[in-house]
């Protein structure tokens, strides 16, 4: 983990896995996203107690997605979730998930378990501790119970997945692409120092702004597909660099599918986890 801000830090992947973060202020600790694997959650919580004697209090989880949230069961503090995060986590059928796995990471899952948010807010909550504020807000977009973290004063927001850089975003049939544009733009006018995204490295105002760009790029590219047009599409993702320059080049594949079969309501949710 690195340091940004005082006393903020954040896992750095150079796999892409999802992001985790420890905010300490005078009150006690709170760790947004636990991560895919309850040995890297612990591991974390074990770097916590060679920095600080402080209390861990919370875990806040950004969604309801694995990579963000099996780790809980490794870590002693209550979950913080939106009402809908503990309504999808409720629903999931985790044995099944795990079954369809490759064998090591089965091994690895045997005894994880959910731990379902007992903190739950429905728009936004707020937590004081001591020299800063936790806000964490409920925004939508990439999937319907989606929230970011701000950080004050420090000036820094934990997007989750709002925000993947150096990465194709996972954009599912559950996403909102409009709704996840409007949002990043709410987020730029924020007077932020810091953006760490769900995956990849920690940046500023500038990974919002390439957010934004790739996620209404994808939107046309996405219209071309709909139309038929594939060798449009795949010269158009060939010459732009804030396509091309990404890892995961399946998952934009996978994206503009599920993109094209997206649909209004809700359902069931058992794709595949980044680790």
């Amino acid at each position: 983990m690195f340091s940004i801000g005082d006393s903020i830090f954040v896992t750095e992947n150079s796999n892409g896995a999802a992001n985790s973060g420890l905010i300490i202020g005078d009150k006690g600790v709170m760790m947004v996203d636990s991560t895919f694997f309850p040995s890297k959650a612990k591991r974390i919580a074990e770097f916590l107690s060679t920095i600080t004697s402080k209390v861990l209090l919370y875990v806040v989880n950004t969604h309801y997605h694995l990579d963000h949230t099996l780790g809980n069961c490794a870590v002693d503090a209550p979950v913080v979730g939106n009402v809908l995060t503990k309504e999808y986590l409720e629903n999931f059928d985790l044995e099944s998930f795990k079954f369809s796995l490759e064998p090591m990471i089965q091994k690895e899952l045997k005894n994880a378990k959910f731990v379902l948010p007992s903190v739950t807010f429905k728009n936004k909550i707020t937590f004081d501790l001591g020299n800063k504020s936790v806000e964490i807000v409920h925004v939508g977009g990439h999937t319907p119970d989606s929230c970011i973290v701000y950080v004050w004063p420090d000036a820094v927001c934990f997007c989750g997945d709002l925000v993947f850089s150096k990465y194709h975003a996972e954009i599912e049939t559950e996403s909102d692409v409009g709704k996840w544009i409007q949002k990043l733009k709410k987020i730029r006018e924020k007077p932020l120092k810091w953006i760490v995204p769900g995956h990849g490295p920690t940046g500023g105002i500038g990974d919002i702004n390439d957010m934004i760009t790739y996620l209404e790029k994808f939107k046309s590219l996405s219209s071309l597909l709909k139309l038929k047009r594939i060798e449009e599409v795949v010269d158009k993702f060939g010459e732009e660099p804030i396509f091309a320059d990404r890892g995961f080049a399946m998952l934009f594949e996978e994206s503009l599918m599920n993109y094209l079969k997206r649909r209004n309501k809700r359902g069931k949710h058992s794709d595949s986890y980044k680790a």
